[in-house]
């Protein structure tokens, strides 16, 4: 799966790709407000990024997918979209690195992967989640469209906000 905006290219990860990965996972934000993979090495996240796409090739299309800019093909983030076990609609994700954030990349590829999900996977509606004190990834849900529906647990640990944006 390839997606292009004016700006943006959204392709499937790669484990060639494990440098970007690398810093990206360990970007301080990243840790804060996603998840600490506790990658200590570039190899490390080869090893990951080898099983997160072992596993997305089984996902007929969803998974976790790699953002360049269109102009240089630099990496500049990721998205994702998940079909996960106890939800009953795909779930939409997203994280720069800080060169790349307050430029409107985040919401020109979710919109890219929006699009996307309707239009392959025919739902209703595309959920995303955040850290409660993520306040930056709430403004940008809601400027897209998302609606608040409340806090839930939906990964191991903490509650997160839970968004809904109905096609």
């Amino acid at each position: 799966m390839t997606l292009e905006s004016k700006r943006l290219i959204i392709k499937e990860a790669e484990v060639g790709e494990a440098a970007f990965y690398f810093e990206l996972f360990n970007d301080p934000d990243w840790i804060k407000y996603i998840h600490d993979k506790g990658l200590k090495s570039v190899e490390e996240t080869a090893i990951y990024l080898k099983d997160i796409l072992a596993k997305n090739a089984k996902l007929n299309g969803l998974g976790f997918f790699s953002v360049l800019l269109k102009e240089t093909n630099e990496f500049i983030g990721m998205s994702s979209a998940i079909q996960r076990e106890k939800l009953d609609f795909v779930d939409v994700g997203y994280g720069f690195l800080p060169k790349a954030r307050g430029k409107g990349y985040a919401s020109e590829a979710t919109l890219l992967m929006i699009d996307y999900i309707k239009k392959k996977f025919q739902q209703e509606k595309v959920l995303a989640f955040t850290a409660p004190e993520n306040e930056k990834s709430q403004q940008l849900l809601k400027r897209l469209g998302f609606e608040y529906v409340g806090l839930e647990t939906v990964f191991e640990g903490e509650k997160d906000c839970v968004y809904e944006f109905t096609f």
